[in-house]
């Protein structure tokens, strides 16, 4: 085998080693989660992940817009299209308008980044 070969293994392995991430009981795989947690770091994510799942589970765009301070129409709009691909979000057109809610994988990562917001609020990292 050739240098370069060995070389591309290498980087294949020390990839493999970088991808996981090992607790006692078992080991992940961060790759899959790669696109999800980009988007949570975007700007408004968490906020309208909030304002949504907040008292009752359905908001139209206004009103997540009102909730969110200084925030843009335009990146609301871009965050709220994003949410939706990842099916976090969905949204419905009803006779009163449209409107956004919570899907259960949507619910299920909100309630699970909540631990982690509680630590980030509990130390300095604020």
């Amino acid at each position: 085998m050739g240098k370069i070969q060995n070389d591309e293994r290498t980087r294949f392995q020390n990839k493999n080693k970088a991808c996981m991430i090992e607790d006692r009981e078992s080991t992940v795989c961060v790759d899959p989660s790669l696109p999800l947690l980009s988007l949570i770091g975007k700007k408004y994510t968490m906020m309208i992940l909030g304002v949504i799942g907040n008292n009752g589970n359905r908001k139209n765009f206004n009103e997540i817009l009102r909730d969110i301070p200084y925030s843009s129409s335009t990146i609301i709009s871009s965050r709220l299209k994003e949410l939706q691909d990842l099916h976090l979000i969905q949204r419905r057109e009803e006779t009163e308008g449209v409107n956004y809610s919570l899907t259960e994988f949507g619910r299920n990562v909100r309630e699970s980044l909540l631990p982690l917001l509680r630590l980030i609020e509990q130390t300095s990292l604020h």
